[in-house]
């Protein structure tokens, strides 16, 4: 539990920070809407990751990671680290200008929507 808490203060305290806000001059204000979006579903999906991590701990837990860069028993700031660095480098290929950003906004919260639908699934089906 304590580190939900840990992320939701780091996300906060980040709010700030331009990648989590979108506050590039080039971005409309419905690719700031989707930007939100999906760091608000790569928040869950880190939060359900580390649920996972801590049922690994336990012994009989069922559940693996299925991302390959993090192997199936991932560490927390392996995870952390993963979250951070990859969602900086999303954030500085959308902020170019030879990018349809709205496009590839829709396909990056449609992706992570179904990454967090399959792991609450995937979390459900083993209780």
């Amino acid at each position: 539990m304590k580190w939900i808490f840990t992320i939701l203060l780091l996300v906060s305290a980040a709010g700030s920070c331009e990648p989590l806000n979108a506050k590039s001059k080039d971005w409309t204000e419905k690719e700031r809407k989707l930007w939100h979006s999906y760091i608000a579903l790569s928040t869950i999906d880190t939060i359900q990751t580390i649920r996972m991590i801590d049922c690994q701990k336990r012994p009989h837990c069922p559940l693996v990671e299925k991302n390959p860069i993090l192997g199936k028993r991932p560490e927390k700031h392996d995870l952390i680290a993963l979250k951070l660095v990859g969602n900086a480098i999303i954030y500085n290929l959308l902020d170019r200008d030879d990018v349809d950003r709205e496009k590839a906004l829709k396909w990056l919260n449609g992706t992570q929507a179904f990454v967090v639908t399959h792991n609450g699934f995937a979390w459900y089906k083993r209780f």
